[in-house]
């Protein structure tokens, strides 16, 4: 009994197929299970991060949105501010101003009231002084002091 060369080979093939479906592949598809398994988790673990992340971004968003109108109220407010500053400012610069009219017009009114007097001294020494020359020349006595003509002078304003 001489098997034929092909026909060994077709038996061979068939027990190496049959050896594999019972010892090689459960173990193949047992490995590749596994992979996808773990491939799907991997892609699970990703997705559930893409959600987190959109939602973080959103998050985001929505502060950065309320920080914006924070900031909008605040530049407004702001502004609001410096204008009424500006104005308070203005108002301060016109009191001192005037304060400062009034201290200037109430130096110069001291100041000629102070020469005005020193003017009328003057004025009351010479025309004593001339008074006093005439009547030595005269030789009437003429009981005369300067601060009568002082008075005189300064009651004729």
């Amino acid at each position: 009994m001489t098997i034929e060369p092909e026909i060994s080979i077709v038996i061979s093939f068939l027990g190496f197929c049959w050896i594999f479906a019972k010892k090689i592949y459960p173990f193949v598809t047992k490995a590749l299970d596994a992979h996808i398994e773990a491939v799907k988790q991997e892609i699970a673990k990703a997705e559930n991060l893409k959600e987190e992340a959109a939602i973080a971004l959103k998050k985001a968003q929505e502060t950065q949105q309320k920080i914006d109108g924070i900031i909008a109220i605040n530049r407004l407010k702001s502004e609001e501010k410096i204008k009424k500053l500006q104005e308070e400012n203005e108002k301060l610069l016109r009191i001192l101003r005037e304060r400062h009219e009034i201290s200037l017009k109430t130096q110069l009114e001291a100041e000629f009231v102070k020469q005005k007097n020193q003017l009328i001294d003057r004025l009351s020494s010479l025309i004593l002084e001339k008074i006093d020359n005439k009547v030595k020349n005269s030789k009437n006595t003429i009981n005369l002091k300067k601060e009568d003509l002082t008075k005189l002078l300064s009651t004729n304003d």
